[in-house]
């Protein structure tokens, strides 16, 4: 019976120390990613949306897999018009010592950092969502679906009052009829960013920490949640066949690291339907 008892102490003291961050994370967000995706504006139009996890890659760099979120309810509020949308995220890698992801890490490259994608399919079957009707892209509105993302699901799963979340875009470059992932006309867009980093002092169970594993203190800042400056990239494109809106997406603190995703994770997804 002793034995038992120190197994099971031993088993509970590891589960929950730091090294078993990442495990814990996965545990959690894995059957969570796969619930969502079968509820997805993906499953019930049999649409195959498939970006590449951490894995892919040679180095530590980002969390194993994609995480899948479906928010039709949502986005919907926040836009004021009926719409699906499903949205496919990742985040940085997380670090063994410390136990959680260095999405918290100013001192990482992929701090404050995620990629994946977006599938926005309006109500009204004619409506081309973050397009004009001329077929140019509608920066404003389509900068609607990160800025909802950001404040709306990951700023909010942390604690980030509400009126302290800021999420605000500066196009620095827009190149059309770009050729990406097998098909021409996607819309590429660079942008600077403002928002707010993730960097807090923890308070209590939040239901970010979940995924990302609690935050780790305030670093060099004085506040939390402190405003910084990122960098982002968007392909952007409609697609008649599936009355949808597509976006592949990246935000992180340099350039570099946007296109080092862009080339090695990003152009590598698989879509089709």
């Amino acid at each position: 019976m002793l034995n038992i008892v120190l197994i099971f102490l031993m088993s509970v003291i590891f589960l929950f120390s730091p090294v078993c961050g990442l495990l814990r994370s996965c545990v959690i967000m894995l059957p969570y990613s796969r619930m969502h995706e079968r509820e997805s504006v993906l499953a019930r139009n049999r649409i195959t949306f498939r970006i590449p996890g951490g894995m892919h890659t040679s180095k530590t760099d980002w969390y194993p897999f994609v995480i899948t979120f479906n928010d039709d309810v949502g986005l919907s509020s926040y836009l004021g018009e009926k719409v699906e949308f499903t949205v496919l995220y990742n985040f940085g890698h997380f670090q063994l010592r410390e136990g959680t992801s260095s999405y918290y890490n100013p001192k990482s490259l992929y701090y404050s950092s995620f990629y994946g994608g977006y599938i926005v399919k309006p109500g009204d079957s004619s409506r081309k969502f973050g397009f004009l009707n001329d077929g140019t892209i509608n920066t404003g509105e389509l900068a609607k679906v990160p800025e909802f993302d950001q404040k709306c699901l990951v700023l909010s799963s942390l604690g980030c009052p509400s009126d302290q979340r800021v999420f605000e875009e500066t196009i620095t470059k827009v190149q059309n009829d770009v050729q990406y992932i097998g098909y021409d006309g996607w819309t590429r867009v660079d942008s600077e960013i403002e928002t707010n980093s993730p960097v807090h002092v923890y308070r209590g169970f939040k239901q970010g920490y979940l995924q990302y594993g609690k935050p780790i203190g305030r670093f060099e800042y004085k506040e939390d949640f402190p405003k910084i400056q990122l960098k982002g990239r968007v392909y952007a494109r409609y697609f008649e066949e599936i009355y949808s809106t597509i976006v592949l997406y990246v935000m992180a603190p340099s350039w570099d690291v946007i296109n080092e995703v862009d080339k090695e994770i990003l152009s590598d997804t698989e879509l089709k339907w």
